[in-house]
């Protein structure tokens, strides 16, 4: 990769240039290289889902703008979150019928 940069380097963003066949050392090397900065945490084993846009650079070249797909692993993370659990006695009528305040509390 030796043009310049122009993609702002995001969490959950990143870009892929095409490696030109004359910059290749060998023919096993890959077509694109770039990076992603990743916006979670992932765990070996673990799939990272990726986008990909094909965009043209200033110098008349296409790069791949990737991102990080995490919708569905976001989704996961708020479903498993501790949840804020209320008073049992607020707003709540205890034997007595009548409900029950924290400035019911002698105490």
């Amino acid at each position: 990769m030796n043009e310049t940069n122009p993609h702002k380097e995001r969490p959950g963003y990143g870009v892929m240039y095409w490696e030109n066949m004359e910059e290749r050392k060998t023919p096993q090397a890959p077509d694109f290289k770039g990076f992603l900065v990743l916006e979670m945490d992932y765990k070996a084993g673990e799939k990272l889902k990726i986008a990909a846009w094909k965009k043209p650079t200033s110098r008349g070249t296409d790069l791949l703008s990737i991102k990080e797909d995490n919708w569905t692993k976001r989704q996961q993370l708020e479903r498993n979150a501790p949840r804020e659990v209320t008073r049992g006695y607020q707003n709540k009528s205890i034997n007595t019928g009548r409900v029950v305040d924290d400035n019911d509390v002698p105490f």
